[in-house]
Parts: C-alpha cells; structure tokens; sequence
C-alpha cells in the first residue's frame, strides 16, 4: 500500500509537450526579436557562449588550484 502511495507520486501531472518555462522563454525570444531585431538575437547567443566559456574556465580554474593546494600541502608535510 505504501510503495503504491509513493509510485503515485512520482507519476507527471502534466502530459504536455512543452513546459510553461520553454514557452516563456520562446515569447521572450521572439518579442525581443520584433523589437531590436538580429542584434538581440545576437546578445543573447553570445551570452549564452559566454557563461558556457566562463563556467568552463572557471572549472578549469579551479581544479588547477586544488591541484597546487593539494602538491604545496604534499611537500609541506614530505620535507
């Protein structure tokens, strides 16, 4: 009886194709274009490129710097 209560839950409410976020997004889009044209489509897109490069970079960044934390913390303790 259980497990059925839970099985219950975790079935979709909605069957849509399309979640309320995408349309909201594409309106956006869309009026953004009808208002400034190719340039917004533009800004948009090379935000969009610009926070996928800067996340990655910031990763990379990252990591190197655990990198040299955990070898300075080596030698520390080595010698």
């Amino acid at each position: 009886m259980i497990r059925t209560e839970k099985n219950r839950k975790r079935t979709r409410t909605s069957y849509l194709p399309i979640s309320i976020s995408w349309v909201l997004k594409m309106g956006i889009a869309i009026a953004g274009f009808v208002w400034w044209g190719w340039s917004f489509v533009a800004v948009v897109v090379g935000l969009y490129i610009g926070f996928k490069l800067l996340k990655a970079a910031l990763s990379c960044l990252l990591s190197l710097l655990l990198i040299i934390a955990f070898i300075l913390l080596l030698t520390v303790f080595i010698f």
